[in-house]
């Protein structure tokens, strides 16, 4: 099981890192072939397919997981339930989006009904990957995790150079649907190779108790996630969304990481809490200080060398948006770290109260846009962003703490923040002086090797062995 654990994580993060690293290097194509105003639609139009993705597929995939923990032998028929209630629902929503826009016309009817086919296309891949990370078939999830992104991103760039003259934004939006809808199609004839669709109601009523009430936190989650780019995009203009997308890239930091390691830390928790003695928890508590450490030392990194990393991967129509790069880091931070606190309230299967908390947050959020977007743009949604992402990050600790108040103690947890707030803090003082941030960078370097030298010494004496 060790090994299974070290294999899966290695290659998730290998995965993860070109998965994202392909978006991320990409960033200073895109700005480049793309003006301020077409890569603010497309942002905006992802964060509508974001939305699209959760309502349609009713957030069942997390039922997936619990269903290790309460049907271990009928897992395959369980997925088979819920892909087959997915087809039906997104075929259903697709016919009844096409008759309302044959009634009433409306504009970028097209795009909707793009943004409709790729939200049901990562439905059906969030279905599979996610049984696919229970199930231990770290192979085939790598497989669905790089390649959609990887053709798409080929497929968008060949359309906007040699196939659109106009609307460029479309050759990003319809490869990519494209693409991740015959991934989707790929995924059912697995699914159906030696199972005929059916839809069990014991699973699908457990299925549902679970996930339904985690469409609003879904939504929600979206919406204080994403909501920040439709707005700016209406309170302001296209382009400042365009520059606030690219500087919210360094947000990925943290998305890799966690991306990477929550494929082997979902189901290692799992695992510890079933066990549900004190040796687990220890365990629990011990790894995700370690988890904790990696996250903050990854997000001072990024602060100290964001600038040079912001102005090599964006043109300099982009480069206003450096000043809001720590509130954005900062905030990847915070999500991470409610992440931790989710997965208690997961394992529990309170699903309402994670809704409510996310609610709150995203409710939060879209009030405070309101009132700071139309003053100060794309600098207000950055540090609106944080503090709704703090709101949400207490509450759900509150609450965890209430299901099993010894897990992922807050205390380990001030420290690293302290820090991460305190480099935050310096950033705008030595803003300008790119020597001094990069001399910082490598002494902290060098400080942290030393710190966690008895880590670090055992994982290259084994790569050592694994090279030689």
């Amino acid at each position: 099981m060790s090994k299974s654990f070290e294999k899966a994580g290695i290659l998730y993060l290998i995965a993860t890192l070109f998965n994202k690293g392909i978006a991320f290097l990409t960033v200073p194509i895109f700005t480049r072939i793309l003006s301020t105003a077409d890569y603010g639609i497309v942002t905006t139009y992802n964060s509508w397919v974001s939305i699209a993705t959760i309502v349609l597929s009713l957030t069942l995939y997390m039922a997936i997981r619990n269903s290790f923990v309460d049907y271990p032998k009928n897992t395959a028929d369980f997925l088979n339930t819920i892909i087959t209630f997915t087809c039906v629902f997104g075929i259903a929503v697709l016919l009844i989006t096409l008759i309302v826009l044959q009634i009433i016309p409306v504009a970028y009817g097209f795009v909707a009904v793009l943004c409709i086919l790729q939200g049901f296309a990562d439905a059906l891949i969030m279905d599979y990957t996610h049984y696919l990370m229970m199930d231990y078939r770290y192979i085939n999830r790598t497989i669905y995790m790089v390649f959609p992104n990887l053709i798409s991103v080929g497929c968008s760039i060949f359309a906007i150079l040699y196939l659109f003259d106009t609307d460029l934004y479309l050759g990003r939006i319809i490869p990519t649907s494209c693409v991740y809808l015959l991934f989707a199609i790929a995924i059912i004839f697995q699914v159906y190779h030696k199972r005929r669709p059916r839809i069990n109601k014991e699973y699908l009523k457990y299925s549902m108790a679970i996930s339904l009430p985690l469409i609003f936190h879904g939504a929600a989650l979206t919406i204080l996630g994403q909501s920040d780019r439709t707005m700016i995009t209406i309170l302001a203009d296209a382009s400042q969304t365009g520059i606030y997308s690219v500087v919210y890239n360094f947000g990925m930091i943290a998305t890799v990481i966690t991306t990477a390691m929550e494929g082997i830390w979902v189901p290692w928790f799992i695992s510890q809490m079933k066990l549900d003695n004190k040796d687990s928890t220890n365990a629990i508590n011990s790894r995700a200080v370690d988890y904790v450490k990696l996250m903050t030392y990854s997000m001072i990194a990024i602060l100290l060398c964001g600038p040079e990393i912001l102005k090599v991967m964006s043109s300099s129509k982009y480069w206003d948006g450096i000043s809001i790069i720590p509130p954005v880091v900062v905030s990847g931070f915070i999500i991470f770290l409610y992440g931790l606190y989710v997965n208690v309230e997961h394992f529990y299967k309170k699903t309402v109260g994670i809704t409510i908390n996310t609610i709150i947050a995203a409710v939060s959020n879209i009030i405070l846009n309101l009132i700071f977007i139309p003053e100060f743009g794309y600098v207000a949604a950055a540090y609106t962003t944080l503090a709704s992402y703090l709101i949400c990050l207490v509450l759900h600790i509150f609450r965890a703490k209430k299901l099993n108040k010894d897990l992922l103690p807050v205390k380990s947890f001030i420290i690293p923040l302290a820090v991460l707030i305190g480099v935050y803090v310096i950033y705008y003082f030595v803003l300008d002086f790119a020597i001094i941030r990069w001399v910082a960078l490598i002494i902290f370097a060098l400080i942290i090797a030393y710190v966690e030298r008895e880590k670090i010494a055992p994982l290259l004496m084994r790569l050592k062995k694994k090279g030689a």
